[in-house]
């Protein structure tokens, strides 16, 4: 008897259900699909480096699915709450006919599985096939070759959904039980009638206190600009804790505070029925502020994740091939030797003592060696303004601090020949600047126009040009020369010997595992280890180790960014969602009451649409504020390593947002206002 009614609700309460249902298989869906991506090595050509990246990629999605899976749990569980309570009344009534709640526990608990199991399935159904497509996104990310496309099914990724969604959906019915053992018969048939307890009966109160949270939010945007996401201190903490407090005084306030503010235009306050709706909203969101609040900063969240996350990734490989201009490079770090006897200004020649047979694999090949002397970025004395446009004035004080590397003029031209760039000259009293870093770019020039003169070892020299070089002078990450000095070859004697660089390009056809074998073997950690032979270098660098560690560094954080956004969009849209049609359903006969009165059934519509657009419209307005000033602080922080496409990656989060959380309103308004001509039928 238990199953065929259980079953009978659901199939009668499908509409109820519907939002619930679909948020749920979206859940699923996401949860299989991202989970699926070990499953997907054996479709891809990829090398040794990208295999790691693939592990690490796996890895971190398992430690973020179950941060996912707790949110997720929440999620259930409170639009639980809320179905339960849509449901009140009937409930009332099972108890009414002399049901006990044991008994309407176990129905409940039923129509919980039934759910539960049907949402899984369709989600895993739908996640299934999803991912054959996320193995072609992968293959693009990865910028790799699919050997032959095959039907791939993860069994991990099948356990692991039906092991957190079991116990999720486990902890539901146990607090679905709890709940129903908790009511009272009479507070289920009169929920209905009941009115909102407001937090704040006085209004001026909301004002006051909408104004000290305006207080606490500029106060935290002040110390996140001051900080500037650089180092987790004092200051970053107490940016982040007003925020929270900020936000939530916010909406505590808000609801008084624009009831004020609209009562004291009456022409607005009367006009249509905006006095109705504003009364909706007051009471509405007074007793929701705890989770208007957590809403707004899970779409902070989002936003941030989606934004900042994307193009963090297309920082850190959009400038690969500028920043790699030789195929590999080999790297000596002397002044971290302390010993001056150490110093090795001759990698190659040491390399073909060891019999390396450099000649073999190499085209190429220049040292490149750097050198430092009292000369600090301070004493070029560059325009801050320029700089306050990137970095914040403690860094711009730490960088003033630092000694600027030099090299040769003979270095630099043998740097720029090995690129098929021009070679430059330089008098015996004249200086050169190379920057690739631009956020520096637009300072240095700016000295170089208007100052242009420096003192090297006692001796004034003069630009040479009012521009600086832009060449890359070894094979890196990202571009991040922040200005190298370029002196004549005389001036180099007396500095101090920082660090030598080896830049090869191969032979054409040389394999490029075979010649780093080679370098082990001759260079084994334990030959090495008992000192039968030094290694000239302490790192190299391939631009192919560089493409496909940048490749999966941003296939990595993309799908991060893009899993953590969407379920945090998913979540706070479908909270708002199940809040609205919860009080489109104790509020139906409110709405009946306005036509009866003489309002048309447009201009009900037109109020429902309106409540529920500003509803959903309000933590969104204010996690864009808080995105605007986090996202244009992290910016520059991520700007550091190279240009960021601020408009792309806005469009690109406006886009997903127009489509889940524009989708969750109309769904919501259609839902609310069948729900109420439901009623009044």
């Amino acid at each position: 008897m238990f199953f065929k009614l259980a079953l009978k609700n659901v199939t009668k309460s499908i509409r109820d259900y519907t939002i619930y249902f679909l948020t749920m298989t979206f859940g699923v869906c996401l949860f299989y699909m991202f989970n699926s991506i070990d499953s997907q090595k054996a479709m891809l050509n990829i090398s040794a480096v990208q295999s790691k990246s693939m592990e690490m990629l796996t890895q971190s999605i398992g430690y973020v699915s179950i941060f996912i899976s707790v949110i997720l749990g929440f999620l259930i569980v409170y639009a639980n709450r809320f179905l339960i309570r849509r449901r009140k009344k009937e409930l009332g009534i099972y108890m009414t006919l002399g049901m006990e709640k044991g008994k309407i526990s176990r129905i409940v608990v039923l129509e919980t599985f039934f759910i539960g199991v049907f949402a899984l399935a369709v989600g895993l159904i739908v996640g299934i096939f999803a991912s054959q497509w996320l193995s072609v996104v992968t293959a693009k990310m990865f910028e790799v070759s699919m050997k032959a496309f095959q039907f791939t099914f993860s069994f991990n990724a099948f356990y692991k959904t039906l092991l957190y969604f079991g116990i999720i959906f486990l902890i539901v019915m146990i607090f679905n039980t709890i709940s129903i053992s908790k009511l009272k018969l009479i507070d289920l048939l009169t929920d209905g009638k009941k009115n909102e307890n407001l937090k704040i009966k006085r209004l001026w109160i909301s004002v006051v206190l909408f104004l000290v949270s305006v207080a606490c939010l500029g106060a935290a945007y002040y110390f996140i600009n001051k900080n500037g996401m650089l180092e987790v201190n004092e200051m970053f903490t107490a940016s982040i804790v007003l925020g929270c407090i900020g936000t939530l005084l916010f909406f505590l306030s808000l609801s008084g505070f624009l009831l004020r503010v609209v009562q004291a235009n009456k022409r607005l306050y009367y006009k249509n029925m905006n006095m109705f709706i504003l009364r909706q909203i007051n009471s509405k969101i007074n007793t929701t502020f705890v989770s208007m609040s957590v809403i707004c900063i899970m779409l902070l969240v989002t936003i941030g994740t989606l934004s900042t996350g994307m193009g963090l990734a297309d920082v850190l490989t959009k400038g690969v091939k500028e920043s790699t201009p030789y195929d590999i490079t080999f790297s000596y770090y002397g002044s971290q030797k302390g010993d001056a006897k150490t110093q090795i200004k001759d990698i190659a020649k040491i390399m073909a003592d060891d019999k390396i047979g450099l000649s073999r694999y190499a085209r190429e090949y220049a040292q490149l060696n750097y050198y430092s002397s009292d000369l600090k970025y301070g004493d070029f004395h560059f325009d801050d303004s320029l700089l306050r446009q990137y970095f914040g004035d403690d860094q711009i004080k730490a960088v003033n601090k630092f000694p600027m590397p030099i090299i040769s003029l003979t270095d630099y031209n043998r740097a720029a020949k090995m690129q098929g760039k021009p070679e430059i000259s330089l008098k015996a009293n004249e200086f050169a600047v190379n920057c690739t870093l631009y956020q520096f770019q637009p300072a240095i020039e700016s000295f170089l126009k208007n100052s242009g003169k420096i003192v090297l070892n006692g001796k004034q020299l003069t630009s040479a040009g009012k521009t600086a070089y832009r060449t890359a002078l070894q094979t890196s990450m990202s571009q991040s020369d922040s200005g190298t000095l370029i002196v004549p070859d005389a001036m180099i004697s007396g500095l101090t010997f920082e660090n030598g660089v080896l830049n090869m390009n191969y032979r054409v056809g040389v394999n490029e595992q075979e010649f780093l074998r080679q370098l082990e073997t001759v260079y084994s950690e334990d030959a090495v280890k008992s000192g039968k032979i030094v290694r000239p270098y302490d790192m190299e660098l391939s631009r192919t180790l560089i493409f496909e560690q940048g490749a999966g560094l941003k296939t990595v954080i993309s799908y991060l960014a893009i899993y953590i956004g969407l379920v945090f969009l998913i979540t706070s849209a479908a909270v708002l969602a199940l809040q609205q049609l919860s009080e489109a359903s104790d509020n139906a006969e409110r709405y009946g009451l306005l036509q009866k009165l003489g309002a048309e059934e447009s201009m009900v519509n037109r109020a429902l649409f309106s409540q529920i657009a500003i509803y959903f419209f309000i933590p969104l307005s204010l996690a864009i504020v808080h995105s605007y000033v986090g996202i244009r602080v992290a910016n520059n922080v991520v700007q550091m390593l190279g240009h960021l496409d601020i408009m792309g990656n806005t469009l690109f989060t406006a886009m997903i947002f127009l489509v889940i959380y524009g989708g969750y309103f109309l769904a919501t308004y259609f839902g609310s206002r069948s729900m109420i001509h439901q009623r009044q039928n």
